[in-house]
């Protein structure tokens, strides 16, 4: 009789010390998918934010530079607020690539720009403008330098701008760098002296009630630069 109570409790303990892991095992992986549900939800909330941004783009967090600055947001309501300031931060008139005061110059002036012209590179450095933005303002450069080459006409007070022939800029700033995509410009005080437009980005992380992303924030840097002048600029 002892020995059949021995056999019975025997299997019940064997049973137990089955079934338990099982229980905590299952648990794990309910845990698991509620953690995997909770970073999809957060992660399409903040797609949803920036594909209606003009101003901030995702990428992979492979993508950003070592030692890139991260940008915490307790909700995902602070972060689409910080988007939303950016856009309109940035919603300023783009430079129009036309030259009206050259237009309006007379056959004599029009017959001295189809004159000879020579061309150079200026490289200058323009220092930036802070933005108060909390997504912009950990990624902009103190300055970026800017190769500018174009083509001119007469010299001394006589030299002006033929064409700006091309435009291209950089940052040595840590961690991230400023990338330039692109550019706009015009003339004024009859070619004298030339505004600029750089377009481009910055990489910076994002994270969101612990969902952490990449991001590229726009930026544009412009400046205004009189031929032969100074080649410190401050932005506009």
């Amino acid at each position: 009789m002892n020995k059949f109570i021995k056999k019975i409790a025997l299997s019940t303990l064997l049973v137990g010390a089955i079934v338990l892991p099982l229980q905590v095992s299952n648990l794990e992986k309910a845990s698991a998918s509620e953690v995997t549900k909770f970073s999809t939800d957060i992660l399409s909330e903040i797609e949803a934010i920036t594909n209606n941004s003009e101003s901030v783009e995702l990428i992979s967090v492979n993508e950003l530079p070592e030692g890139t600055p991260i940008v915490n947001f307790d909700t995902v309501e602070d972060f689409e607020k910080a988007v939303k300031e950016l856009d309109e931060e940035n919603k300023t008139p783009q430079i129009v690539n036309i030259d009206t005061e050259y237009m309006s110059l007379s056959n004599q002036m029009i017959t001295t720009k189809a004159a000879a012209t020579s061309s150079t590179t200026d490289r200058l450095e323009v220092i930036i403008s802070k933005s108060w933005n909390a997504l912009k303002a950990v990624t902009q450069p103190t300055t970026v330098t800017v190769d500018l080459k174009y083509s001119y006409t007469g010299s001394g007070s006589t030299k002006a701008f033929s064409s700006i022939d091309k435009v291209t800029s950089f940052s040595l700033g840590v961690p991230t760098a400023w990338v330039q995509t692109d550019y706009n410009m015009h003339f004024y005080n009859f070619r004298k002296g030339v505004s600029l437009e750089l377009l481009g980005y910055n990489r910076v992380g994002v994270k969101i009630a612990g969902q952490e992303i990449g991001a590229k924030v726009a930026d544009e840097i412009t400046f205004n630069y009189n031929i032969g002048g100074d080649k410190l600029i401050m932005e506009n």
